[in-house]
């Protein structure tokens, strides 16, 4: 899916910096979960130039603050129940009850897609932001687990402004620019 994504992006090294490298079992589970969820909307498109405009999507996926807050929660549950004949689950297993669960917790956010007019037609200058929003805000919550439980304004990040697909600016005004 990486393949056909790229196909729409004007970063170069997207597909390289998106082909994830599973280190167990666990993570390949947890990135498959947070692809299948997304759901999103088109919120306004915004023309800004002949070769600019800005597309407003909310997207709805996974909170993974909320699921490993509740991960957590489980696992000190377990660690402290009087039942003395189960053993203690692994995080790995918690953390795929969670994912499996009908009820698991989802959000939505907004975000701004900078879409640019090329010569191989409209390509996404995809943000580190971007890429956070579609993914349940995991690398926010990787961030800040410190922080679980606490509001979205108390665990507030900068997101880095180097490295996959972050380009020059994470400031769509910024990136018709580029």
């Amino acid at each position: 899916k990486f393949n056909e994504a790229a196909k729409y992006t004007s970063d170069e090294s997207f597909k390289a910096n998106m082909e994830a490298g599973y280190n167990n079992e666990i993570q390949k589970f947890l990135f498959k979960t947070l692809l299948k969820n997304i759901e999103y909307k088109i919120v306004k498109t915004e023309k800004q130039d002949d070769e600019t405009s800005i597309v407003t999507v909310e997207i709805k996926n996974v909170d993974m603050q909320k699921v490993f807050l509740q991960v957590f929660q489980n696992m000190v549950k377990g660690a402290f129940s009087k039942d003395g004949s189960k053993r203690p689950l692994s995080v790995e297993e918690v953390l795929k009850e969670e994912l499996e669960s009908k009820n698991k917790p989802k959000s939505k956010y907004t975000t701004q897609f900078v879409v640019k007019k090329t010569a191989d037609g409209e390509k996404i200058v995809v943000t580190a932001e971007n890429i956070d929003v579609l993914l349940g805000k995991l690398n926010t919550t990787l961030l800040n687990l410190g922080n679980l439980g606490k509001t979205e304004n108390e665990t507030a990040v900068e997101l880095p402004e180097t490295g996959p697909s972050t380009g020059v600016s994470q400031k769509p005004e910024e990136l018709r620019n580029q």
